[in-house]
């Protein structure tokens, strides 16, 4: 791994000259001090910050840059729209997302229209300020208009405030080695899902009773993973009850249920949520190459993906969501592309497009470290938008990562009518989730001050079920918050 230092007259950009340095040389450990392979310096000389950047076996680059009279020193925006301009000269590149390194770019597009800004000066704003291309700029537009009608008020019927839930199953039945999250595989005879399962419907229940107490108004609920559908159709039709029994589920827009790993589906489980009125099944293949899923450990079964989603359609559920991953494997762009036809042959309703990231936790970064494969290029992520608006797919809701190809994004497509309504509050943050289970992570809106308090819990299934009485009554003492906004 090469290693760069940062040798800053201000310490304080570290944070933020690392994050932009990262997204054109991802993989390149920066450090503050000590032996480096590379030096990258910035000085201020009256109204010019000076950049150099030198690699012992590389080019050496020196640039000064002009504030603007009205420009603020000390504003730590400013340098980073500089250093990108330095590094776009030295890598003789730009990114379609300019200085952007955060998660939620649309929010920031929704935060602008809620303080009036014409759509004119938001562009300007991200065009200008963050060298953000058009093309993402008008996707961001785009989207931020698309939500808006999705992001409701904080009342609900009655004046209840709203709220989401969200219940965690971190169990798989294998781990694949893309996946970050902290999963457990579940055991031969199923004792470690059993005993997590157990103690989800005391955290359910006392969760509800403290909900009780607030004037709540249950707006979405998602059951994610791991993988769900590692319960059996009891435990699933159990743990539903549970949900209906602790909370008033009368009034939700969204009912959704993680199915994403194909072998862990049968009819039983599937008439299991449909009975207890799931709307949204997310079946995700990933690919459609079986030589790809292999290589990266995901089991692959020849006509299984075709025979779930002919079972999901059969029992009339609203919306099938289908995950694809660009990147996975050693897939060419046309690897991908006839995994995307293949997809949109069984007519799912939302399809989402991810760039793999090498995140930590994955037994990619774990084996290779971050290695960030060149990407397939901008007319290969155009075709695809392209393909799937032929088809009456419309992005909805965008988030980032670090260490994708091409410093890209991820979308999720959906017919009209489809959206996917807890990813869109997820993104805005402008709702309250309780999370339920280990790695669920609730998040706490308040309206007042528009900041979202996080209520963290422990990731791994032994830890959660090893300390569940202390966990929970952590969780639940915070969720008290609640009565309070």
């Amino acid at each position: 791994m090469r290693v760069l230092r940062f040798d800053l007259e201000r310490p304080e950009l570290e944070y933020y000259f690392h994050e932009l340095y990262q997204a054109f040389d991802p993989g390149v450990k920066n450090i503050l001090l000590g032996e480096a392979d590379g030096v990258l310096s910035q000085r201020n000389v009256k109204d010019q910050v000076i950049l150099t950047l030198a690699w012992e076996d590389g080019k050496v680059l020196t640039r000064a840059y002009q504030f603007n009279n009205s420009d603020e020193p000390f504003e730590n925006s400013i340098y980073k729209g500089f250093l990108y301009d330095f590094l776009c000269e030295y890598f003789d590149k730009p990114l379609k997302w300019g200085t952007l390194t955060g998660i939620k770019p649309v929010k920031m597009v929704q935060k602008y229209f809620k303080q009036g800004w014409s759509p004119e000066r938001i562009r300007n704003r991200f065009g200008k300020y963050y060298r953000v291309s058009s093309d993402r700029t008008d996707l961001l537009m785009q989207i931020a208009k698309k939500q808006a009608d999705f992001i409701p008020g904080e009342l609900g019927r009655g004046g209840s405030r709203l709220i989401s839930l969200y219940v965690g199953i971190p169990l798989c039945p294998s781990k694949c080695d893309y996946c970050s999250f902290v999963s457990t595989i579940v055991d031969k005879k199923g004792e470690n899902l059993q005993r997590y399962f157990d103690h989800l419907l005391v955290e359910t229940r006392k969760t509800g009773e403290i909900l009780k107490s607030c004037d709540l108004q249950i707006d979405t609920l998602y059951i994610g993973g791991g993988t769900p559908t590692v319960l059996s159709a009891s435990q699933l039709d159990t743990l539903m009850s549970a949900l209906e029994e602790c909370f008033d589920l009368s009034h939700l827009r969204e009912y959704t249920l993680e199915a994403g790993r194909p072998e862990t589906i049968n009819q039983e489980k599937l008439e299991v949520a449909k009975a207890h009125r799931v709307e949204r099944i997310c079946l995700n293949p990933q690919s459609m190459n079986p030589q790809t899923l292999l290589s990266v450990s995901r089991p692959w079964e020849e006509g299984l993906i075709e025979k779930q989603v002919a079972r999901i359609k059969s029992l009339g559920f609203k919306t099938l969501n289908m995950d694809l991953i660009v990147g996975l494997g050693n897939e060419t762009p046309d690897d991908f592309l006839r995994s995307l036809e293949a997809v949109i042959a069984l007519e799912p309703e939302n399809i989402t497009i991810h760039n793999l990231s090498i995140k930590k936790g994955s037994r990619i970064k774990d084996q290779n470290g971050i290695v960030v494969k060149v990407g397939y290029g901008e007319d290969f992520y155009q075709a695809v938008k392209s393909r799937l608006n032929s088809e009456g797919f419309e992005p909805y809701y965008l988030y980032r990562l670090k260490y994708t190809r091409d410093n890209s994004e991820n979308i999720g497509y959906a017919k009209p009518g489809h959206e996917g309504v807890y990813n869109i509050l997820m993104m805005a943050e402008c709702q309250s989730t309780i999370g339920i289970g280990a790695g669920a992570t609730g998040n706490l809106y308040d309206p007042v001050t528009d900041n979202i308090l996080k209520v963290f819990t422990v990731k791994d299934v032994k830890t959660y079920n090893g300390r569940f009485e202390e966990i929970v009554e952590k969780k639940c003492c915070a969720y008290g918050f609640l009565r309070r906004i």
